[in-house]
């Protein structure tokens, strides 16, 4: 599914990159914004009337160790039964083209469309039966277009310090869902490469910038509410409620002169239980996010800047890395 707190967080170094211009009070020119003019001008969105275009490019990866026993134990370490080692490897690279207008300097609207590109290397053999050679060894590979995502950010105030942004995402299905891709019955794994969840979801949140020369404080919360689906698995119907995300983020971003800024944050994220045909899996569970993120910004020339941000996952359910670059430029 899509980074899921990508466009609740302030438009800072970990969200899209800042649209809105200033004035160089030396060659009077437009240039595009870094950390160093929210300072001096706390508007932050694509000013009224500007359209702005961003071209992205996202790198995840992902592993998974997983021990299963199926059995029973005579003494601490002595196990009768099948002991399986599995180990699952994901490489996820997203290209995205995203377009911003400026309805007023206070608002703007945005529309993402990403392309997905997915390669799922898995592997698994049981241990306890003097097996040499891996029973299962699947390779999923595959991509297409994504999950398109359209949202509307509103800035509350621009007189005085903290600086409040609201935001709507409502993402769609037009993703390759996994549901919706035969599994093999020997393997238990999917034929094909998903590229979206599946389900339509919307995600209100409230982003907060607090300028402190020469550095800028920022905090979000938002809220991701999936949509409940029917899908056909196996020949029968299931009704599935994805679980819904409750995240948060904060950091810090300063700059280092008036072309570059650094920035650093951490993110949580809570993923509540899923439902499937209204009933709640014994198996199951909460799934806890968290990630620690650094960026740098630079401005290329007055409406163009380059935007590259490394993510390290700090809990198992979190990917291991991502790497984002993108390039927003105005007209």
């Amino acid at each position: 599914m899509a980074k899921p707190l990508l466009y609740s967080l302030p438009l800072l170094l970990l969200a899209p990159p800042l649209f809105a211009e200033t004035q160089d009070p030396a060659t009077d020119a437009k240039r595009a914004q870094t950390v160093a003019d929210v300072i001096d001008r706390p508007g932050v969105l694509t000013p009224a009337g500007q359209f702005g275009l961003e071209a992205s490019l996202n790198y995840s990866q992902n592993s998974s160790n997983k021990v299963s026993i199926v059995g029973y134990t005579v003494l601490p370490a002595l196990v009768v039964g099948l002991i399986e080692v599995s180990d699952s490897d994901r490489t996820t690279i997203t290209a995205g083209l995203t377009g911003r207008y400026g309805l007023t300097n206070a608002t703007e609207l945005e529309i993402r469309i990403p392309f997905v590109y997915r390669n799922d290397q898995i592997s698994a053999r049981p241990i306890s039966s003097g097996a040499s050679d891996e029973t299962i060894n699947k390779d999923l590979d595959g991509g297409g277009i994504g999950d398109v995502e359209l949202a509307i950010r509103h800035q509350f105030n621009f007189e005085t310090a903290p600086y409040w942004i609201g935001s709507l995402r409502i993402k769609s299905d037009t993703g390759k869902s996994p549901y919706e891709i035969d599994v093999d019955p020997l393997t238990n794994v999917l034929n094909d490469a998903p590229t979206g969840s599946g389900f339509w979801s919307v995600e209100p949140g409230i982003s907060m910038i607090y300028p402190t020369d020469p550095a800028v404080l920022f905090a979000s919360v938002s809220y991701i509410y999936n949509f409940e689906n029917d899908f056909d698995i196996s020949g029968e119907n299931a009704n599935i409620d994805l679980g819904d995300t409750i995240s948060l983020g904060a950091g810090l971003g300063f700059a280092i002169n008036r072309d570059l800024s650094l920035s650093f944050g951490l993110s949580h994220q809570t993923i509540l239980k899923s439902k499937v045909n209204g009933r709640t899996d014994d198996e199951a569970k909460l799934l806890q996010l968290d990630s620690l993120t650094l960026g740098i910004n630079y401005a290329l020339s007055p409406t163009t800047s380059l935007n590259v941000s490394a993510q390290a996952g700090l809990t198992e359910d979190t990917p291991d890395f991502q790497l984002n670059v993108r390039i927003p430029f105005t007209f």
